[in-house]
């Protein structure tokens, strides 16, 4: 079932707040039911580590941070051509390793393991396009990843014999689109919100 747009803005007593936001692909059902199964047996290999819940579980494409509200159609006129240049693609997901790739982790995530070269094409038009419409973003290099769980804060968490995990296979994701989302941050964690779906190859 695919995830309903929402459009928001945010203010309070009359102001209008920045919005948190990050451009990803999305995952579909099956894929989220896969996430918790290798959840459950990556469990042993890494004790202590807080889960990201499967509904939560996207690749990042490009993190904006807080950007204004006034910029966002510029933004999304802006990218909505990426879409149209570009073809749908497939991608398979598998092989679980860690940020920092040594010692304490603390990001778990599951690597691409075929259609890297489409996704990083995806990253590079995106990339352009925000330089184009003016839009700030996290400049580290791309690395193509999904992470399916986090060291809580002020603990050290261990990834035990990552040597075993690398032939995990999470399973295959037709990239059909991009999307624009919003993370509004709660105590019980982020809630993260799609204002606007790129379809690939123009369509929708």
């Amino acid at each position: 079932m695919k995830r309903p747009l929402v459009r928001t803005v945010r203010k309070f007593q009359g102001r209008i707040f920045p919005m948190r936001a990050f451009i990803s692909v999305n995952l579909d059902e099956p894929l989220r039911g896969s996430i918790e199964k290798i959840q459950k047996i990556l469990i042993p290999a890494a004790p202590g580590i807080r889960w990201t819940q499967a509904e939560n579980c996207h690749l990042t494409l490009k993190f904006l941070g807080e950007i204004p509200v006034e910029s966002i159609p510029k933004l999304e006129a802006g990218l909505k051509p990426v879409g149209e240049r570009l073809k749908p693609f497939t991608i398979e997901l598998g092989g679980a390793g860690q940020f920092p790739p040594r010692g304490p982790l603390s990001v778990l995530w599951i690597g691409c393991r075929q259609g890297e070269a489409s996704l990083n094409a995806l990253e590079k038009h995106i990339r352009e396009a925000l330089e184009a419409a003016e839009t700030g973003f996290d400049r580290k290099p791309f690395s193509a990843h999904l992470t399916i769980g986090r060291s809580p804060r002020n603990e050290k968490v261990f990834f035990k014999n990552p040597e075993k995990y690398q032939d995990l296979v999470l399973g295959t994701l037709r990239v059909e689109s991009f999307s624009l989302m919003e993370s509004v941050l709660q105590p019980s964690g982020p809630v993260y919100l799609e204002r606007r779906r790129f379809a690939l190859g123009g369509a929708g």
